[in-house]
């Protein structure tokens, strides 16, 4: 399986908070970079936790649906 789920960060008063809506996941990191990598772990960790409970992966949203603030990064990440 291959998904691409958008990714939202904002900057937090210490560390940048990611967000990933389809999943319900938020997690955070010292860099954009570090956040998107928290993201990726917390995506995976989330995801077996789901199949081996023999739930479905939601399907990703449009970057359309998903709503952001003023000064958030909306991206991508790229998850098999």
């Amino acid at each position: 399986m291959k998904f691409v789920y958008p990714v939202i960060l904002s900057k937090g008063d210490k560390y940048i908070l990611a967000s990933i809506p389809d999943c319900q996941i938020d997690t955070q990191g010292e860099s954009n970079y570090h956040a998107i990598e928290m993201a990726r772990d917390a995506i995976s960790l989330w995801s077996l936790s789901e199949l081996d409970a023999g739930r479905d992966l939601p399907k990703p949203s449009s970057l359309s649906d998903i709503e952001t603030e003023e000064g958030d990064i909306l991206t991508l990440l790229h998850y098999i």
